[in-house]
């Protein structure tokens, strides 16, 4: 998968912004989490950070992140809700080590009603 389908899948399920709550983001950092712990990737230390970071601003829109980790990283981007509406998947990341992401993403997209 690619991050320009997971962006389709999003637009697809129609959804927006408006619908991203504190709750529903931590869902979709639990469903990345398990992917990445699934995958075993970098020597099977791929986490998503505990708490996703929510912040709705009536000036320049929401904006929202979840944060990873690995042995050799501590704090890089997993997903982020960009107030310009881009959504941007682990800029960091090779196209492998970006599929759990993805995925859960996906997965997560699919759940919302």
């Amino acid at each position: 998968m690619t991050r320009d389908e997971a962006r389709t899948a999003f637009d697809k399920a129609g959804l927006k912004y408006a619908d991203l709550t504190r709750n529903n983001l931590q869902q979709l950092r639990n469903l990345i989490n398990q992917e990445m712990v699934e995958s075993s990737l970098i020597r099977d230390s791929l986490r998503c950070k505990q708490r996703p970071i929510f912040k709705p601003d009536n000036k320049r829109g929401i904006w929202a992140t979840i944060r990873c980790k690995a042995f050799y990283f501590d704090d890089r981007e997993a997903v982020s809700f960009n107030p310009d509406g881009f959504i941007g998947f682990a800029g960091w990341a090779d196209e492998r080590n970006v599929q759990p992401i993805l995925n859960g993403f996906c997965k997560w997209v699919e759940m919302q009603p």
